[in-house]
């Protein structure tokens, strides 16, 4: 069965059950047990060797160091730019207040410059979220539901969607339009923290934070009323 039109209380941004972002129960960012973590002296997480998106070291040690001294926020966002297409496997866990457990789930990510961004899992159930340019798709087979809406037509979805895409294309404009951005750090080894504008999404997601090494990202958390998420992930082979 088909679906298109508005997102339901189960899709992306909203204070939903399960979306990409917003406090859910399978959204994108959580506790990841199978990434080991350490916490440097700044407080900023130190991934393990594998980040997010695999870009090339070399776009971040190219950048003159001159550059990287006097904006390592512009440094991370050309190390981005470098990178065109990716693709990785994640394990993502979400705590949720009234379960005693974390949500596990896995499955693969993958990044295409300039816009498009999708989000495969595959276990426990398949699902699908997709976003090219100002399409988002959702599919959940088990539900035999596919929906399709324009992120012009959903405000609060839309920051959700730029926090990721946004940053993975090195497009720190865009990012600012719809996050309060904080940048703690150096190329090497930094961390973004993102308020939403909205003040509408801000009732339901206070932050998301994404930490990275040069041109990795290697985590993306998300604090929300519905509780915590964490994603970790490392290349495709």
């Amino acid at each position: 069965m088909a679906r298109t039109g508005t997102p339901s209380r189960d899709c992306l941004g909203a204070p939903s059950r399960d979306c990409l972002g917003a406090p859910s129960r399978d959204c994108l960012g959580a506790p990841s047990r199978d990434g080991a973590r350490t916490t440097s002296r700044d407080g900023i997480g130190e991934a393990a060797p594998a980040g997010l998106w695999q870009a090339p070291r070399r776009a971040v040690l190219l950048l003159p160091l001159a550059a990287q001294a006097a904006d390592p926020l512009a440094a991370v966002m050309a190390a981005f730019r470098a990178v065109p297409s990716s693709n990785a496997s994640f394990v993502e866990e979400k705590e949720v207040p009234e379960l005693d457990r974390p949500i596990v789930s896995r499955g693969t990510l993958a990044w295409r410059a300039p816009d498009r961004l999708e989000k495969r899992t595959t276990d426990p159930a398949p699902e699908l979220f997709l976003v090219e340019g100002n399409r988002l798709t959702i599919e959940r087979p088990q539900r035999g539901l596919r929906e399709t809406l324009a992120l012009d037509t959903a405000p609060e979805i839309r920051p959700l969607v730029e926090a990721l895409r946004a940053t993975l294309a090195g497009d720190i404009a865009t990012l600012r339009r719809h996050h309060e951005v904080t940048f703690s750090g150096e190329p090497a080894r930094w961390r973004i923290v993102l308020v939403p504008r909205s003040l509408r999404l801000r009732g339901a997601v206070q932050r998301i934070t994404l930490e990275g090494i040069g041109g990795f990202l290697a985590v993306v958390e998300t604090q929300g009323n519905e509780g915590r998420t964490r994603l970790m992930a490392s290349p495709a082979p």
